[in-house]
């Protein structure tokens, strides 16, 4: 054999060792095996981390949610209001007159009253609580600067606002002899009083009687916002859910005719 062909067949061999060792370097995959890669590859592609913008608008989505209901579960009930009758009297059809609620400068420019008059005839009548509450105090009171005399009592409704009531045998000045008239209606007067400091009242309840010496014996009521800071008035109409039904207004006009000769029309709350 000569040197020539010697070295053809050494190449040719190299060659055939080279091509099996990259067949085993890179074998041809199956049909399996690459199921096997999609399958992984689809499997680690789930495990991805959503992107930015869905982050966001998940933890917003939760976040909303939970404020709404944490919002929902901790805001209280919505507060009860005051809910008042209409008069103080037990028999609605034992006043005559009212004497509505003014604030100092009003439109109509009738006369300052922190509260509402019931004005009765009758020399004796019996006396109701429009709301529930706490009873505040219970006294004869000596009205200055007449000497005149008069019940003072009041109540802290469920709601903060206070309730007073006056029991007054007349309204105006008072002479000598009527105020000693006075002083023995108003003895009567505690002397009927269902009702002591801190007893918890109900509305309705029978608190005791208005003794009148003449057509101006009256009860004024009247509604403060609270027991604390300021004094703010309110006008008790507005507290009162069968107004409406009522004949406090057309009796108020005819408070306003006696008063006024017809030339105002004041209404139950002048602002």
């Amino acid at each position: 054999m000569s040197y020539k062909k010697i070295a053809v067949l050494g190449l040719l061999i190299a060659a055939s060792f080279s091509a099996c060792a990259q067949e085993e370097l890179n074998p041809v995959p199956s049909e399996g095996s690459n199921q096997e890669s999609s399958s992984k590859r689809a499997e680690g592609a789930s495990k991805e981390e959503p992107d930015s913008k869905s982050v966001a608008s998940s933890a917003k989505t939760e976040s909303t949610v939970t404020a709404g209901q944490s919002q929902k579960d901790e805001s209280p009930d919505s507060p009860q209001l005051l809910n008042m009758l209409t008069t103080p009297f037990v028999e609605v059809d034992e006043y005559w007159g009212v004497q509505p609620f003014a604030i100092k400068s009003n439109q109509l420019g009738v006369q300052f009253h922190n509260g509402i008059d019931y004005f009765t005839s009758e020399e004796k009548v019996a006396i109701q609580a429009v709301s529930s509450g706490r009873v505040m105090f219970v006294d004869v009171y000596e009205r200055k600067p007449d000497g005149a005399f008069q019940i003072n009592l009041a109540w802290q409704t469920p709601t903060g606002e206070v309730l007073s009531y006056s029991l007054e045998p007349s309204a105006g000045p008072a002479d000598q002899a009527k105020v000693a008239n006075q002083k023995l209606l108003a003895q009567k007067m505690m002397d009927s009083m269902t009702i002591r400091v801190g007893d918890q009242i109900v509305e309705g309840q029978l608190l005791g009687y208005l003794y009148g010496q003449d057509e101006w014996a009256h009860v004024h009521m009247s509604l403060k916002a609270s027991d604390r800071g300021p004094e703010k008035w309110l006008c008790p109409a507005d507290y009162m859910a069968t107004l409406e039904g009522s004949d406090l207004l057309p009796k108020s006009l005819i408070w306003a005719d006696r008063l006024y000769k017809g030339s105002k029309r004041p209404q139950l709350c002048n602002y």
